[in-house]
């Protein structure tokens, strides 16, 4: 959007240097016709045709000039409104992905729930263990380890947490330091920076004065800043070579890390994307429609209104979708067709 206003703005110029100059011709020609006025009868017929010209040109280079500050202020608002309204779409994008996860776990069966819960669960009180053995608090360790144990049945993974609480309770302070590094540049490696950073305030109140402890803080985000260079890299390239799909997914990953001026920088290559990935997304709709993939059009129609909610498009293929899947449930599939290409 700079370029643009840099163009209109070099617009509005021009027409301001038209203006003066149209004025300063206008007085040029008002002030010969006065002077011709004044002279003899015979030339009194040219000197008001000078002053009315004069007049004329005067009143045209101030309308002209009137007209192009109000069309520039008119694209201004347009722009600006545009840009409020991209940035409620992405916000309401980011809603519609919360209430779609929400959705795919409230339809699962409560024996599959109870799986993936359960796994889960078991993760995090490895974690928590793990955390746990870094902070020296043996007697809640013990505590967890015989939750995996009673809880989930695992006997021999239990023993082997046991031990290794042993060997970790008898480790020096410099064993203990590195193990509390490993497990800080496991977190940064998967990129849990808020984790990361809860486990430096932990570490700061076990090892206080340890220059590696107290440089973390530090690491982390250099580790963060050059991961956020990264996929700024990858997206740049991406938006080079014209790759909607992974330079979609590369932004909506970048917009966690961006600060207000940095996605401002990238607004017109992020609008440009939306927009092609919108187009193309109603491309494959179609495409499926055409082909009576009405499964694959139904998904993709889904994922276009979940991403693009407040677009025409997304409330056309909305108001669609319901039709389509009734028919198809009771096996109409020509209706179907029918009324996708409607």
């Amino acid at each position: 959007m700079a370029n643009l206003a840099d163009r209109f703005n070099r617009v509005r110029r021009l027409a301001m240097v038209g203006a003066v100059f149209m004025t300063f011709l206008g007085l040029a020609a008002a002030t010969y016709g006065v002077i011709e006025l004044g002279r003899a009868p015979a030339a009194q017929q040219m000197g008001i045709a000078f002053v009315i010209a004069g007049v004329a040109c005067i009143g045209m280079a101030m309308l002209t000039y009137s007209l192009v500050v109000l069309a520039h202020k008119f694209v201004n608002n347009s722009y600006r409104m545009y840009d409020a309204l991209l940035e409620m779409t992405q916000a309401m994008k980011r809603h519609s992905d919360w209430l779609h996860a929400i959705s795919e776990h409230s339809s699962q069966s409560e024996w599959v729930k109870r799986i993936i819960y359960r796994e889960k669960d078991y993760e995090f009180l490895r974690d928590t263990i793990q955390g746990m053995m870094v902070r020296q608090d043996w007697e809640a360790a013990d505590h967890f380890i015989q939750e995996i144990e009673d809880e989930f049945g695992y006997h021999d993974e239990a023993a082997k947490l046991r031990a290794e609480v042993e060997r970790v309770r008898s480790a020096t302070t410099e064993e203990k330091v590195q193990n509390a590094l490993v497990r800080f540049n496991k977190l940064c490696g998967e990129r849990h920076w808020d984790r990361a950073t809860r486990e430096i305030e932990r570490l700061q109140a076990l090892f206080p004065g340890e220059a590696r402890i107290t440089s973390l803080p530090q690491e982390l985000q250099k580790r963060r800043d050059l991961y956020k260079s990264a996929l700024m890299k990858h997206y740049q390239e991406a938006v080079r070579i014209q790759d909607v799909d992974r330079a979609h997914d590369l932004l909506i990953e970048l917009d966690q890390y961006l600060s207000p001026a940095e996605a401002d920088g990238l607004r017109q290559s992020a609008r440009g994307i939306f927009r092609a990935k919108l187009h193309q997304m109603g491309a494959q709709f179609n495409v499926a429609v055409s082909e009576r993939n009405f499964e694959y059009a139904i998904d993709v129609g889904q994922q276009l209104v979940r991403e693009f909610p407040n677009t025409r498009y997304a409330r056309e293929i909305e108001d669609m979708l319901p039709k389509i899947q009734r028919l198809m449930g009771n096996g109409h599939a020509a209706e179907a067709h029918a009324v996708a290409s409607n």
